[in-house]
């Protein structure tokens, strides 16, 4: 079954939920979008035969991949970590079904996700993070890994840029540090509002789940297997 379709919440049905609540017209970047699959395909998955139908910049996204290649600390942890890493839990406060894909895991101690970006300086896509909520994703995949050895638990944004000189920065917060519990806030508060809009049969159906798989009358759940 493909990941996005799965009935469960993820990072980015929060965003398209916090858009509903407020308002906001869905601003899909799709070019954005398709370049950063094929970056992650060449990356993390180099031996699949993906498809280009955005027209990619290929010549592009194979010179950002042999960039990634070339550094070291992408180069170890690609080597010993497992990659496109589908976790699926439940949140402990609300009991909503929830789900993450992670570029890389290793140990369960480290997740480290790989963006591109046209930021000019290092300080210029940290303040991005802030600005795109990357802090509430960063939260929210920790999380996913469970509350057992929570601590001295990592994440690492590796972020390359798509533009000269394609320089590659590392961004990392502890499980500790304000930026991720300031993250956590958010995701939990969005949660919340989820559950209670549950409770008074206002239910929010994301735009990629599968209507198949969503539960039926008694309870039961499609055919999802989990």
């Amino acid at each position: 079954m493909e990941y996005r379709s799965i009935p469960r919440i993820s990072n980015s049905d929060l965003t398209e939920f916090r858009n509903f609540l407020f308002g906001r017209p869905e601003r899909k970047p799709v070019k954005a979008f398709a370049f950063g699959t094929a970056l992650h395909e060449m990356i993390l998955e180099p031996g699949k035969s993906g498809t280009n139908p955005q027209k990619v910049d290929l010549e592009l996204v194979n010179k950002l991949a042999t960039v990634a290649r070339e550094d070291k600390f992408l180069e170890w942890v690609l080597q010993y970590s497992s990659k496109e890493e589908v976790r699926l839990w439940q949140d402990p406060v609300t009991g909503l079904a929830l789900k993450s894909k992670l570029d890389i895991v290793h140990e369960n101690r480290l997740i480290v996700d790989i963006k591109s970006t046209a930021c000019r300086t290092r300080e210029d896509f940290v303040a991005s993070c802030l600005k795109y909520d990357c802090d509430r994703q960063a939260a929210f995949y920790l999380d996913s890994l469970g509350a057992e050895v929570a601590s001295g638990r990592e994440f690492t944004f590796v972020a390359i840029q798509k533009v000269k000189p394609f320089d590659i920065w590392r961004i990392q917060y502890s499980r500790e540090s304000d930026f991720i519990d300031y993250g956590r806030r958010k995701y939990q508060a969005l949660l919340s509002e989820w559950r209670h809009r549950e409770s008074l049969g206002l239910s929010f159906v994301p735009s990629t789940w599968d209507a198949d798989l969503l539960p039926n009358d008694n309870g039961s759940q499609g055919n999802l297997a989990t």
